[in-house]
């Protein structure tokens, strides 16, 4: 009965727990990654990795090398949830990325309307997206980004597709720490015909700020913190928030606070490890970061995230062997 729930409200039933029957697709609205996760998903002013693609594709001009993710999302029961995210950054044409979701329940029985076996069905629901950001060329402390994605919903024998952009804007004060603006509207599309019905996208519009910084006397340690607010169209607007703690480079604490749980109080936490503190070898060499995330359900316990992200190549803004590079296009404005 549960794996039937699941189904009807995350998957390709249009269903909320704000507003019922208003929007179709609603496993876009599960955060992925378990560091945006486990900090409240509050993640439009940070997006510093390849998860910007799902919390604001600006965030994306900010890597410096290539990057791939992957998590897998222990659900609720018989629903899991699978991420996987490649971006390249480019010197001059800003960074391009793409990213795969997936959400599956698995074969549960089905009924007839008297209430006769009928079998086994299942649900599954799929997500492409692709992704451009760059920094602006007069503003070097902003960037913007875009991302277009393709998405299909199907239970039993029923299935449905649509389209939709999200579009960003990233404001840092400066690359390491300080302040940061960030603003995404997600899930613009056209609506999912499921069935004989047309159901909207669940459309978001999120904006918050960030705020990096060390901690005096402890060399080394730094802290993140992130407020969110967002409006959307099936339900009431709400505020999440989160805080990262890093005592070292190579390892963190979170805590988050999501304000849209449809159960449970929101809380969310997580510790992150990174394998290679930045200059420990050449600056081509891979970085691998293990990333956890619990997320409290109330009545339905805790759920489970694991990401495994490498990062690798040669930083963008580095020369390589044998190239050159043009001035930037407006060098002539530039003051040096």
């Amino acid at each position: 009965m549960l794996r039937l729930a699941a189904a009807a409200l995350l998957l390709s039933v249009p269903a909320s727990a704000a507003g019922p029957g208003t929007t179709a697709a609603n496993f876009l609205k599960i955060g992925v990654g378990a560091r945006p996760v486990a900090m409240g998903e509050a993640y439009v002013a940070l997006a510093d990795d390849v998860h910007a693609i799902h919390y604001n594709p600006a965030g994306l001009a900010l890597l410096d090398r290539q990057e791939v993710s992957v998590m897998h999302n222990k659900y609720l029961e018989g629903v899991h949830e699978q991420f996987g995210a490649y971006a390249y950054p480019h010197w001059k044409y800003g960074t391009f990325a793409g990213a795969f979701t997936m959400l599956n329940v698995t074969p549960f029985e089905a009924y007839t309307p008297l209430d006769q076996p009928d079998g086994k069905v299942s649900a599954t629901d799929i997500a492409v997206a692709g992704a451009w950001a760059r920094q602006l060329p007069l503003w070097e402390k902003a960037s913007v980004g875009v991302s277009g994605k393709f998405i299909n919903s199907r239970l039993a024998t029923y299935s449905a597709s649509a389209g939709a952009i999200d579009a960003g804007f990233l404001w840092r004060d400066h690359e390491d720490d300080g302040l940061s603006l960030g603003a995404a509207i997600r899930n613009v599309g056209s609506p999912m015909t499921f069935i004989a019905e047309a159901f909207h996208l669940p459309l978001s519009l999120h904006a918050g700020f960030g705020y990096r910084g060390g901690v005096p006397g402890w060399d080394d340690a730094s802290y993140s913190f992130m407020v969110e607010g967002a409006a959307r169209r099936d339900g009431d607007p709400y505020a999440s928030a989160g805080f990262e703690f890093r005592p070292v480079d190579a390892f963190s604490l979170r805590a988050g606070y999501l304000g849209r749980a449809d159960t449970g109080i929101g809380l969310s936490g997580g510790i992150g490890f990174t394998s290679l503190e930045k200059g420990f070898v050449a600056d081509w060499f891979p970085e691998l970061s293990l990333d956890y995330a619990f997320v409290e359900f109330g009545q339905l316990s805790y759920t489970h995230r694991i990401s495994v992200s490498f990062r690798f190549g040669v930083p963008k803004g580095e020369k390589r062997e044998g190239a050159t590079r043009k001035p930037p296009k407006f060098h002539h404005l530039i003051r040096y």
